[in-house]
């Protein structure tokens, strides 16, 4: 792993490239957002400057690769930022029904971001943001 953008977004080396990887299923706060920055500092602490497994499942329409990443110890990274409350399961995108359990749990027990009391998904927030801004938004959320 070279660099972490943000609590979903990395870039790994491959082969001597720069990848640009998106995790699968998930949504981590936006830069400005509570809790973007533990989400992001999360991912830096786990996996960065680790040997992580990429296993790629689709490019998205930025030409990143959408997939799921294994820390060094096999565990999804997906599931680790959901279940630690940093990160939302994708409501467009996320249709694993683990993500979804462990979503519930974090809500429940107002684990991360589930300890406000109305989180804004980024998806959300980035659509505000962009009508705040006069920009163009595309609906269902961002990929």
């Amino acid at each position: 792993m070279v660099w972490v953008q943000d609590g979903d977004s990395l870039i790994i080396k491959k082969n001597g490239r720069n990848v640009r990887v998106r995790l699968q299923g998930i949504d981590a706060p936006e830069k400005g957002q509570p809790f973007a920055n533990k989400a992001k500092y999360a991912v830096i602490n786990m996996a960065k400057n680790r040997s992580v497994r990429v296993v790629e499942k689709e490019r998205d329409r930025y030409n990143r690769v959408v997939a799921k990443v294994f820390l060094p110890d096999g565990r999804d990274l997906s599931y680790v930022m959901v279940e630690s409350g940093l990160a939302w399961r994708h409501v467009r995108y996320g249709k694993d029904s683990r993500l979804r359990t462990l979503e519930k749990a974090a809500r429940k027990n107002r684990v991360g971001l589930w300890s406000d009391d109305k989180p804004t998904p980024p998806w959300v927030w980035k659509r505000q943001s962009r009508k705040k801004n006069g920009k163009q938004c595309r609906s269902g959320g961002d990929r």
